[in-house]
């Protein structure tokens, strides 16, 4: 009778044990893939997890801004007060555009597939822009730097122009 309930409490033991490890890596993967899923490492998305994997329009260009602004978080650029700006926009802009994919993600089938021929080309712009950044701001001469960012500004503004066809839509 003792072997029988020592067994059962071991039996009790190591399942409970099982129980919490499953636990911590559950809470785990669920934290990396909620990290994993923003667009600018350390600001929340409000994208759902599930566009990790999804094969949705909404989600593909979701990945692709995500993607977009992991390339210019690894630009080694030399910076300065335009270049910077220039990041910042770069960086709002994407934010903005995620925002917006993930509203008309919620739309009906019929209105979604109006607003996303403009958030692709917001996205396909964005991405423009962090390669024109990225030109830029690699280029050991400095004296062309204030030059090649009106290519990245001109890609802001037709980024905003893109929001704001959004908005009124």
């Amino acid at each position: 009778m003792i072997i029988v309930i020592v067994l059962l409490l071991a039996l009790v033991v190591i399942i409970g044990g099982v129980a919490g490890v499953l636990l911590v890596v559950g809470n785990h993967q669920r934290r990396e893939a909620a990290h994993d899923n923003q667009v600018i490492p350390g600001t929340p998305t409000r994208a759902p997890v599930s566009w990790a994997r999804s094969h949705d329009p909404e989600a593909r260009l979701h990945r692709r801004l995500r993607d977009a602004m992991t390339a210019l978080h690894a630009v080694a650029a030399y910076d300065t007060a335009a270049s910077l700006s220039m990041r910042s926009g770069l960086e709002q802009s994407a934010l903005a555009v995620d925002h917006h994919l993930v509203a008309v993600a919620g739309l009906p089938r019929s209105h979604r597939d109006q607003q996303l021929p403009e958030l692709t080309r917001a996205v396909e712009t964005i991405e423009a822009g962090v390669a024109d950044y990225t030109l830029a701001t690699t280029k050991p001469d400095l004296s062309a730097l204030e030059a090649d960012l009106s290519a990245v500004q001109s890609k802001l503004d037709a980024v905003t122009e893109i929001r704001r066809t959004l908005d009124h839509a």
